[in-house]
This record gives structure tokens, sequence and C-alpha cells, in this order.
């Protein structure tokens, strides 16, 4: 798949036109903790707020893995999810959405997770929506998981001995010997 990544904004850029538009403008990070459902992230929230008197600020959302899988990740993933919140909230008040709501940043790391598979719901859409890397992959039962024979197949991450990341679908069954080929990410 390819797709540009010319034209998104970077979450620096949105900061700059955001400070340049609201002077006396302030945005607040907040840690979230876990989310909800994936014990292997973190999650946070921005308010980007225009005046010290708004009342409505901007908001925006991100969720980052606890432990980064690259060179550029490992060791400031809590600095990462903040930048990804900042750029939302700004994101969210209009400012900076050359594309999307999705930063240069964001749809570049999109774009490394992506996993091969099933056809994305751009593709089976009409008309055609173009190559994003934010779209869901979706099963024909609707799921946005794999199958086998037994069922929903569960995603699988980690490093390998040698520090590489890896990621696939595995077969959901226990140790009885009878699992299915797991569907492993394109290196």
């Amino acid at each position: 798949m390819s797709f540009d990544l010319e034209g998104y904004t970077t979450v620096q850029e949105r900061l700059t036109m955001f400070y340049a538009m609201y002077p006396t403008g302030s945005i607040q990070f907040e840690f979230m903790g876990v989310l909800p459902g994936n014990p292997q992230m973190m999650w946070g929230m921005a308010k980007a707020y225009r005046t010290p008197e708004d009342t409505r600020p901007g908001i925006g959302t991100a969720a980052e893995l606890f432990e980064g899988k690259t060179p550029y990740s490992k060791g400031s993933e809590i600095q990462n999810l903040e930048t990804s919140c900042w750029g939302r909230a700004v994101g969210s008040l209009g400012i900076g959405l050359s594309k999307g709501i999705a930063s240069k940043q964001e749809v570049q790391a999109a774009k490394d997770r992506q996993a091969p598979g099933p056809k994305k719901l751009s593709e089976v859409l009409t008309p055609p929506m173009s190559n994003d890397p934010w779209a869901l992959e979706v099963q024909p039962n609707g799921s946005i998981a794999p199958e086998c024979q037994h069922g929903q197949m569960k995603r699988k991450t980690g490093l390998k001995k040698n520090g590489d990341p890896y990621g696939g679908w595995v077969c959901g069954v226990g140790g009885n010997g009878d699992k299915c080929d797991a569907i492993w990410d394109r290196s």
C-alpha cells in the first residue's frame, strides 16, 4: 500500500499555528493510565485552551504502547503519548487539518503498525476511499480480526530475542496441539 504523507501537518506545525493564533493559550496533558481492554497500551488526554478563560477547549486523546517497539519510541513512550494528544487537541480546534485530524507522525506510525491481511474497509466501500492507514480491516462477519477454524484470532505482539518487534494474528485455541497457523506481519 502506498500513500502520500505530504500534506499532513506535524504536531510541531500545529502547535506553532495554535500559539500564533492564541498567544495566551495553554495546552494541558493528563495521563489517563491503562487503555481499557488492552493492557499493553496507555492513553492520555490533552486540552487546548485558547485563552485562560476558555470554557470549551479543544480535546484530544491518544494511545501508545507502554513499551516502545522502535529505537525512536523506546524510552520516550510518555512523551510520544503527550505529543500525540497535543496534536489532536489542537486539531480538534480546526488548526492544521490539511488532510485530516491525524498528524503526520500518527499516520506514519499507523502505516508502520499495519499488518497484511484482509481487505481494508476503504477497498470494499463504494465510492472507493483513499488508501488510509487508519482504515479498519473488516472481515465478512464484520469483525476486525481474521478468523481460523476455531473462531476469531487474537493479536500478538512483542520483541524478538534480537530486539526487533514482531506482530501477527494467532489461533485462540489453548495448548491442545491443534492450533491453526499464525498470520504474521510482514517484516
